[in-house]
């Protein structure tokens, strides 16, 4: 009886992992120790991926966040075209006689195929006179791997004055369904981690 109780646990566990898990966690994050300046209030988001369409919905979604904090922010294909290369010298020259104060690059860093074992099911199934009667049988569900993949993306604040990054933080997004669900959770957790840094 322990031993079903165990694998229908482990059945639960697992499938909890994925449910739980689609969402974008922190997996690593570095701070200039040496940087004690004000917070950031005008950005330049750059979103570097090739699909302009991808591009265009991080950089919004983003500057639309950042907006609800009262920050000024502005998406970097509204100032750079859309072929031109993401360098330190083009984007000096797009930001060039604006009021920016901070630079916010985000890059995909690679895609990862993961996959979990879903164990087997066990459940009783109570004949006619329930849990009276004294034979019943088992419910089986055979046990099977579960496939994902895991987005890993890396974003970098860049203070303007010093052209040196001064904050950087690499995450994972499990199994995003979507493109704009992974914007999303994506955009939530750099929010979040700047936020608690006291650099926006």
């Amino acid at each position: 009886m322990r031993s079903l109780f165990v694998k229908c646990c482990l059945g639960a566990l697992a499938a909890l992992f994925l449910t739980a898990c689609a969402a974008t966690q922190k997996t690593a994050e570095w701070r200039d120790p040496s940087y004690a300046g004000q917070k950031f209030d005008d950005i330049l988001v750059i979103g570097v991926a090739r699909e302009v369409t991808k591009r265009r919905m991080f950089e919004s979604n983003l500057v639309d966040e950042l907006s609800k904090k009262q920050i000024t922010a502005i998406p970097s294909f509204s100032i750079m075209a859309q072929d031109q290369k993401i360098s330190k010298e083009t984007i000096k020259a797009a930001i060039s006689g604006k009021n920016i104060d901070a630079v916010l690059v985000t890059h995909l860093v690679g895609v990862e195929q993961k996959e979990v074992y879903q164990p087997p099911m066990y459940s009783p199934g109570f004949g006619y006179y329930g849990h009276y009667s004294a034979a019943y049988t088992q419910v089986y569900q055979p046990g099977y791997y579960q496939r994902y993949e895991v987005i890993k993306l890396e974003t970098t604040l860049y203070d303007v004055k010093t052209e040196k990054p001064v904050w950087s933080m690499q995450s994972d997004t499990i199994d995003p369904e979507a493109d704009q669900k992974l914007i999303k959770s994506a955009i939530n957790a750099v929010i979040k981690a700047l936020t608690e840094q006291a650099l926006i």
